[in-house]
């Protein structure tokens, strides 16, 4: 998958729309894509490359974050709290791709 349809696969099963905050800051190597609610701008993804990875960052109940995490590929936020927030190798990774879909709408619910 590449960068671009992993931002419409987002956009185009939550209400929201991309953002780049924080690529002002002339340190950091890193281009974010923030997935942000329509309605009140909380992230409900963070999309971004690094080592040559496609990540994205999802918000998940602890306990079904603690279930996602057994697949190779999913591991505790990059950059986030660590509780709340998950990141998924998204070309590397044995969670399948309707996990991922389901991933992101509870992201999207939780930060409704």
């Amino acid at each position: 998958m590449t960068r671009e349809e992993l931002i419409n696969l987002v956009l185009k099963n939550t209400n929201s729309y991309e953002d780049y905050p924080f690529n002002d800051n002339t340190r950091e190597k890193i281009l974010w894509t923030a997935i942000r609610q329509k309605r009140n701008k909380k992230i409900i993804a963070l999309i971004f490359e690094k080592d040559n990875d496609l990540l994205i960052d999802l918000k998940l109940a602890p306990e079904h974050g603690e279930e996602v995490r057994e697949y190779d590929g999913v591991f505790p936020g990059y950059h986030m709290n660590k509780t709340h927030w998950n990141t998924v190798r998204v070309n590397n990774t044995s969670l399948p791709l309707e996990g991922l879909i389901k991933m992101i709408q509870e992201s999207d619910k939780l930060t409704q």
